[in-house]
């Protein structure tokens, strides 16, 4: 870990879960299965969605540019107990395409997702130039969700500026070419990371996907079980 100061600014911040959902990658959105963390991706698109959210368009689209050179850690809860919840998907009819007989209406499917009862805080750690450092304080101070949007979260305590080499020692969230880890005692989930600078898909946003992300795998510390209804997640133990 001896490159994760380099020049960065680094933020922790810890949220406690009601129920806590997040989509593995890999899986379709109609048969989601949970991870007990959270993409790179979805922590760094999160801070630029909370910026818009408060007005700070152009925090947001500067932050963006730079997410590229931005460093994400993410410390798993301490257990997780995942069941599966079925649900009705509902998509309007936005586009004609030939029909004009069914825009506005809704198409309704069954779908399921595995949401979890977290036991203790899911901990971001975020190294961003010191530039961005302000607004990505306050953008990880009012995060609402982290995960799905019905995914709420509530900060615990403050988000503190900290020392990545002290803080992150005992840490476990390790991608491709990036360190080392515990040869027991561990888990390997697929991700999703930023490959390159993002390109601008609308004027007023930009979305990730295609050419902008890869799909790697991550080593956390814990193991799985599975159950007849769900699986539980345990960190230590």
């Amino acid at each position: 870990m001896d490159d994760v100061r380099d020049g960065l600014v680094w933020w922790k911040a810890a949220y406690a879960f009601h129920s806590f959902a997040y989509r593995d990658p890999r899986s379709a959105f109609s048969s989601a299965v949970g991870l007990p963390v959270v993409s790179p991706t979805t922590v760094l698109l999160g801070v630029a969605s909370t910026l818009f959210n408060m007005g700070m368009a152009q925090e947001a689209r500067d932050f963006l540019e730079s997410v590229t050179r931005c460093r994400v850690v993410v410390d798993s809860p301490e257990g997780a107990v995942f069941f599966r919840a079925f649900h009705q998907l509902r998509r309007y009819h936005s586009t004609t395409k030939g029909n004009t007989k069914r825009v506005g209406f809704t198409n309704v499917n069954q779908g399921t997702r595995e949401y979890g009862l977290v036991q203790g805080a899911i901990t971001v750690f975020l190294g961003v130039p010191e530039k961005h450092a302000q607004a990505v304080e306050l953008a990880l101070r009012n995060r609402d969700h982290l995960g799905t949007h019905d995914s709420l979260c509530s900060l615990v305590g403050e988000v503190t500026r900290i020392d990545p080499l002290s803080e992150l020692r005992d840490v476990v969230y390790v991608g491709p070419g990036e360190g080392d880890f515990p040869a027991e005692g561990i888990s390997v989930v697929t991700l999703t990371r930023f490959k390159r600078q993002l390109m601008p898909t609308l004027p007023h946003w930009w979305m990730a996907g295609g050419d902008d992300t890869e799909l790697v795998p991550y080593v956390i510390k814990g193991t799985f079980t599975g159950t007849t209804r769900g699986k539980i997640y345990r960190k230590n133990g």
